[in-house]
């Protein structure tokens, strides 16, 4: 059988999300965690390769069994052996074939920004003295709704085949001393979210033409411009959707 797992995890204290050779991974942590409980090895394929030090409030990964388990208790005895920082917010039976990064519909994230410094904070935001009007935030957040090529947006690697992407929503709110930009998106490429919040502000606050970076948006220049890349930590993996027909309703025989 498959299933879906639902992970949350604060990123400071790992590598990113996928495993690594030479360092600490959350889907490492995870599997290990599995393997103590299952009778054999188990091997997760996560939705979405968050960078080093990214949170995730949801992040999704499948995983097969020869025969059912019981998700609730699964789930409460991951949560008893995984460290503080990773929590198991559920497990779900899917039908056969059903892909945590394949068939996901949409990926939305956020970004935090507080304009006073707080250390309660310190790891989940970024603290910038001066923000741009929330107005003109979103007016130029507004030029990334669309679908186009994001390659200058990304860090780019051999194994990317498309940089097309569809993105679906961004905008920005204001909640007391915090400044959250939400994006969703069919997908993402490697640090797309981190780079676009740093051409937003650099664009509000007059260190880039807006005409310029509409223009940059829509058609790609022969020479690629030079972008700038946001700490990691401010960022989180908010939530992955998928169509309801995979999932498999728990009182089904």
């Amino acid at each position: 059988m498959r299933y879906f797992i639902y992970i949350a995890y604060l990123g400071k204290a790992y590598s990113g999300w996928q495993v690594q050779r030479n360092a600490l991974a959350v889907q490492q942590v995870v599997e290990e965690a599995l393997g103590r409980l299952l009778p054999t090895a188990v091997a997760i394929s996560g939705s979405s390769r968050t960078d080093k030090g990214v949170h995730a409030r949801q992040q999704v990964a499948h995983f097969d069994l020869i025969g059912p388990i019981d998700p609730a208790d699964v789930s409460y005895r991951l949560n008893r052996i995984l460290p503080s920082d990773i929590s198991i917010t559920a497990i779900r039976p899917v039908v056969d074939g059903a892909h945590a990064r394949l068939d996901a519909c949409y990926r939305s994230y956020a970004y935090t920004i507080i304009t006073q410094k707080d250390p309660f904070y310190r790891d989940s935001a970024v603290w910038l003295c001066h923000v741009p009007p929330l107005a003109l935030l979103n007016q130029i957040a507004a030029l990334f709704v669309i679908q186009a090529d994001f390659e200058f947006f990304s860090k780019t690697t051999d194994a990317t085949k498309s940089f097309v992407c569809n993105i679906k929503e961004a905008f920005w709110l204001q909640i007391d001393q915090k400044i959250v930009f939400h994006i969703k998106a069919d997908r993402f490429l490697r640090g797309m979210v981190r780079t676009i919040v740093g051409t937003i502000l650099k664009a509000a606050t007059g260190k880039m033409d807006i005409t310029a970076l509409a223009q940059l948006i829509r058609q790609k220049p022969a020479v690629r411009p030079v972008l700038t890349l946001m700490p990691p930590h401010g960022l989180t993996l908010v939530e992955v959707g998928y169509p309801e027909a995979l999932f498999i309703k728990e009182n089904a025989s």
